[in-house]
């Protein structure tokens, strides 16, 4: 494995990586804080919990704001969801833009302000760690954004499939292979840093729909699949890195489905934003509740 600018690492507890179904009475609808829950749990009151992220962690806009560092991270995102539900304590450090490098180096927020590594906190104390990361190393996300933006729907052919292949047939493969080890070295300096922590890692959801087109998701006909391709290729990097690592995977792609930015009931915002809010492009508070729930029963006891 080469050497990456992020690590991390090998839950202790050696959890098969499983791909959970979403429970017939979800409420991913929800976009209030989760209650605390009734159902006991294996990590409570008193205990630490850290969240790892990017903006699809951090869940911008969907609610009050939880920071004033620039990160932007809401108070109803999954974290928060989580921590509320089973009375951990959070530090929630997922932050908007980040990508794995921010694990373990400072990230640059604007002139003289950046955020610490995300992985500071983690500790021979921490009982919980969530991550979902990935989107944004080399810039993979943004390229679906950007072909939405420089090309539009009314492109024809595959402009955006086309611009990836001018830097080399396999340089998306590449970039993806790239990301897989990082994110393997992200989890061996986890557990490096919290060896009695629990990890759980989180894909990301549907966003492109697996047929047909839609205004809200301006990017050409002919290049739908190559964005599909990009999302496919992240979630397959987290799964891969998460089964490597013999941790928890939670499949938000698969239990996404239906839910993608065309879809009737959306979990992620297209180019324009319904109520109650969320960021282009990015989800809304249903998808946090979906994540925070499936985590929350990976945590029941039996």
């Amino acid at each position: 494995m080469r050497g990456s600018l992020v690590a991390a690492a090998r839950q202790r507890f050696a959890l098969p990586v499983v791909a959970v179904a979403v429970a017939a009475g979800l409420t991913a609808c929800d976009d209030e804080p989760s209650r605390p829950s009734p159902v006991a749990h294996v990590l409570g009151e008193g205990d630490q919990y850290v969240a790892l992220g990017d903006s699809y962690t951090a869940a911008v806009n969907t609610g009050p704001v939880a920071t004033t560092d620039g990160c932007a991270n809401s108070t109803v995102n999954y974290p928060h969801r989580i921590a509320d539900a089973t009375g951990m304590d959070l530090v929630d450090n997922s932050c908007g833009g980040a990508t794995t490098d921010a694990l373990t180096l400072p990230q640059p927020l604007g002139p003289d302000r950046e955020h610490p590594p995300q992985l500071d906190d983690v500790d021979e104390d921490t009982d919980l760690v969530t991550i979902r990361l990935g989107a944004n190393d080399d810039d993979m996300y943004l390229r679906i954004i950007q072909c939405a933006q420089f090309f539009g729907a009314e492109a024809s052919g595959t402009p955006c499939a086309d611009a990836d292949a001018a830097k080399g047939e396999d340089a998306l493969p590449l970039a993806l292979a790239d990301l897989e080890d990082s994110l393997v070295d992200g989890l061996e300096e986890i557990e490096a840093r919290g060896p009695n922590a629990r990890i759980i890692v989180i894909g990301y959801p549907h966003v492109i729909p697996e047929e047909g087109t839609c205004e809200l998701l301006p990017l050409p006909a002919d290049d739908y699949a190559y964005a599909r391709r990009i999302i496919d290729g992240l979630n397959t990097a987290l799964e891969s890195a998460a089964d490597e690592a013999g941790v928890t995977f939670i499949d938000m792609y698969a239990v996404s489905e239906g839910h993608d930015i065309c879809g009737a009931e959306p979990w992620v915002a297209g180019a324009a934003i319904a109520p109650p809010g969320a960021t282009a492009w990015h989800p809304y508070a249903a998808e946090s509740q979906a994540v925070a729930e499936l985590v929350l029963d990976e945590l029941e006891e039996e």
